[in-house]
């Protein structure tokens, strides 16, 4: 923490006065629809920039009287003009669209084809590195309407406008990622590095996903076409609240026809640190020595290869990953509270039962063709996500014998998807155009251990969509949509004689045994129903638009929602499906206003959900009948309501200085009598940042110097069972700097997260109802070097 302020200090201690006589070039790209562009090529008299997620740019230190500017993006034309550098320039350049080039963009950046009146967030890869924090997800924490549910200090899974898990979609170069959304101990399992654009679709977007996008949509791209030659990075990152020492590894290469593009990533992280000495958990005190979390140290293992062909019209490329990861789960609270388990074991690196091992294969085909008017993609996939808990084995009854192989295994879930999408971009004049698309997504999974959570289970599902965009005149654009889909599942029952023994051993009635025995009935049902959006957006002005949308989606029951039943340990309660669950349908309205003005743009985005059968996670208070069970949680559904409000605004203050303010606040309930809220809803929170912006001297690339606090509410709108959680607040700062190791440009990320080592709760957080604070300080070092 000293060494830290030191830096800083010793930075600013070193800015000086620029000299009256240079001056500074600023602008605003931004396309037909008056939206930033991020990621546009400006040059100006042999300096190049790229603009930012809000379409900005900036030369600094202009001395010569004319000043040319070039702005270049895929699928626009060029614009450009000259300036006279007599004074400082604000400047806002449009760009034009070149409607032969359009398809070739979507396919060369992977850019989600959404309509141009949602709300949404893109995250550039320079910004994903300058904000880096801990997993990705984290990273898009600041992201307004977006929040993080974490799972300690190495792993955690997005929530947009409220909803999580199966609600929102995870889409990795065109193909649905599985894994978060399967459980509260999932994460996303994804390479933290590989990510070079992140693209945050608030609201439903369940026309071209399918309908587990009726949150939102997390759009993830990695496989752009790297510039000619060959070229890569090292980074190496540094963490001080669990110790973590990892590094990542990029070459890429390409010519006119061919690219490839290679990564391979290490981590390794002891366990964290938490500001408490005590935690409770089913109310007992456990001890926290240290004050590190025990066993929460872990591992990951990440490969990425990636080769393609480029032609004059079309596009190929086929991409395979790997993700290995191992992490350890907290002794104390897996099961019945045992002190004993927690004692010091003088290493905070070991991994120990229990723990999850987690191995993500991925191979994905991505194809374009482009026709003067059109363009056909198609997006190939297989994923094989096997996730295995390992707890020394320990029975729940008497009578149970451990297995013979593998006898520690307590959870293996093997899941195997082949995904298939096909999309046709098309317009039939300048004001009309369609896209017509359709998805196919098979599904077969594969359970083990001596424990039992979810059956085996086979789903198929099919959507078709189309969708239309019809622009009157500049001030006035229409779109809507129309999707029908059918879901198949067929899930095995399972019937536990050990456990119907026992329970009758125990006093428990012939029907009880039963009952708790039967851990799962057989379901074989075949679903079917239909989503549709409509949408308007009127530019009342060069500075101010406004759009609103509304739909009706659905989401068809998962197989955990369907058939679980049983004690999981990773998730500290017992979990129970209902096989009778119908498709959850929903209506949405939202509207979002976007004012542009120079370097300030503020965005207000205002939402409504109503749904017939929303299902949820319910803990119903009532108390399990199986040992170590702990509070029953069911999933059931019940008509609710969800709405909320979106702020974010950001400027530019003269040279040096740009600032950041977001808010939100969600408000749900069931409707019922009791009217009680949705579980695990965030809390009303604001996230503010700001940024000094210097250039030492004229060759230098510039220093950002920031301070960031997070402010969030308490909680006290709850379900029922739930606790409160206290509110909060949190304060930041970060240091990029551009350094020369040699002739090799590099850059030092130093960045410190919760300063004061604050003692908080995150209402959605995974270790919340263990009573376990979020991770303390943590001073966190990336270094960057490209060639």
């Amino acid at each position: 923490m000293k060494q830290f302020i030191i830096i800083w200090l010793l930075l600013l201690s070193s800015m000086y006065a620029m000299p009256q006589s240079s001056y500074h070039v600023a602008g605003l790209v931004v396309d037909e629809n008056n939206q930033p562009m991020p990621g546009c090529h400006v040059k100006s008299n042999g300096q190049l920039t790229v603009t930012d997620n809000k379409g900005r740019f900036i030369f600094n230190h202009v001395t010569k009287e004319a000043f040319d500017l070039e702005v270049s993006a895929m699928g626009y034309f060029n614009a450009d003009t000259t300036l006279m550098a007599q004074s400082n320039h604000h400047i806002r350049i449009h760009m034009k669209p070149d409607q032969v080039q359009l398809a070739e963009v979507s396919v060369q950046g992977n850019r989600l084809k959404t309509s141009a009146n949602q709300s949404r967030e893109t995250v550039s890869s320079r910004e994903l590195t300058q904000q880096m924090n801990g997993t990705l997800v984290r990273t898009l924490d600041r992201q307004v309407g977006f929040n993080t549910m974490d799972i300690g200090a190495s792993a955690s899974k997005p929530v947009i406008r409220g909803m999580g898990f199966n609600r929102v979609v995870v889409v990795s170069n065109g193909i649905k990622q599985e894994g978060q959304q399967w459980g509260a101990d999932h994460g996303l399992e994804m390479d933290p590095f590989l990510t070079e654009q992140a693209e945050i679709i608030k609201g439903a977007a369940s026309i071209e996903h399918g309908s587990d996008a009726i949150g939102g949509i997390l759009q993830l791209t990695s496989n752009r076409i790297p510039e000619n030659g060959l070229s890569g990075s090292l980074q190496m990152l540094g963490k001080t609240v669990n110790e973590t020492a990892g590094g990542t590894l990029l070459l890429q290469g390409s010519n006119n026809r061919l690219f490839f593009k290679g990564r391979a990533t290490w981590l390794d992280y002891g366990d964290y640190r938490i500001p408490t000495d005590t935690v409770l958990y089913l109310t007992r005190k456990i001890p926290i020595h240290n004050r590190q979390l025990k066993n929460s140290a872990g591992e990951e293992q990440d490969l990425y290869l990636q080769a393609g062909i480029l032609g004059q019209h079309w596009r190929s490329s086929i991409s395979a990953s790997r993700v290995w990861q191992k992490s350890g789960f907290f002794p104390g609270a897996h099961g019945v509270p045992d002190i004993d388990r927690v004692q010091i074991d003088h290493s905070s690196r070991n991994i120990d039962f229990p723990y999850q091992n987690v191995e993500h294969w991925s191979v994905t085909s991505n194809t374009m063709i482009q026709t003067p008017h059109s363009a056909i993609s198609f997006d190939l996939g297989y994923q094989q996500n096997h996730r295995q808990e390992w707890s020394e084995f320990h029975t729940h009854y008497s009578n149970q014998l451990p297995p013979e192989t593998d006898p520690d295994l307590e959870l293996d879930f093997d899941l195997k998807t082949w995904s298939g999408n096909a999309r046709w971009n098309f317009r039939l004049t300048p004001q009309h155009a369609f896209t017509l698309g359709g998805q196919f997504q098979w599904q077969k999974n594969f359970s083990a251990g001596y424990s039992f959570l979810l059956p085996e289970f086979e789903r198929t599902s099919t959507g078709t969509y189309l969708k239309h965009d019809y622009t009157i005149s500049e001030k006035w654009q229409l779109n809507a949509g129309f999707r029908y889909d059918l879901v198949h599942l067929n899930t095995s029952g399972f019937y536990d004689p050990i456990l119907y023994d026992y329970m009758l051993s125990t006093g428990s009635n012939e029907a009880s045994a039963q009952n708790y025995a039967r851990r799962a009935t057989a379901v074989d049902r075949t679903l079917d129903d239909y989503s549709w959006i409509a949408g308007a957006r009127f530019v009342a002005s060069k500075r101010l638009s406004l759009a609103l949308n509304m739909g009706e989606s659905f989401r068809a029951p998962t197989p955990n929602e369907l058939t679980t039943n049983g004690i999981h340990h990773g998730s500290f309660r017992h979990e129970v499906g209902d096989p009778t669950l119908g498709s959850e349908r929903g209506f949405y309205l939202d509207a979002v206003m976007d004012y542009d003005w120079d370097d300030r743009k503020i965005t207000l985005s205002p939402y409504y959900y109503h749904f017939s059968n929303y299902l949820f996670l319910n803990p119903t208070g009532e108390w399990s009948q199986l040992p170590h069970a702990g509070q029953i949680y069911r999933f059931t559904q019940s008509e609710a309501a969800m709405m909320g409000i979106e702020l974010g605004y950001s400027d530019i203050i003269g040279i040096y200085w740009e600032y950041e303010l977001n808010g939100e606040y969600i408000h749900n309930y069931q409707k019922n009598t009791a009217n009680y809220p949705l579980p695990f809803s965030p809390p009303a929170n604001a996230f503010a940042e700001l940024t000094y912006i210097f250039q030492p001297h004229l060759e230098a690339q510039s220093i950002r110097i920031s301070l960031h606090g997070k402010l969030t509410a308490r909680q006290n709108r709850i379900a029922r069972n739930e606790v409160p959680t206290p509110g909060y607040a949190l304060l930041g700062a970060a240091i990029f700097i551009p350094v020369k190791l040699g002739n090799i440009p590099a850059e030092l990320n130093l960045q410190a997260h919760n300063l004061f080592n604050t003692r908080y709760y995150n209402h959605i957080s995974f270790y919340r109802k263990l009573e376990i604070p979020e991770p303390g300080r943590n001073v966190q070092l990336l270094i960057n070097i490209p060639f």
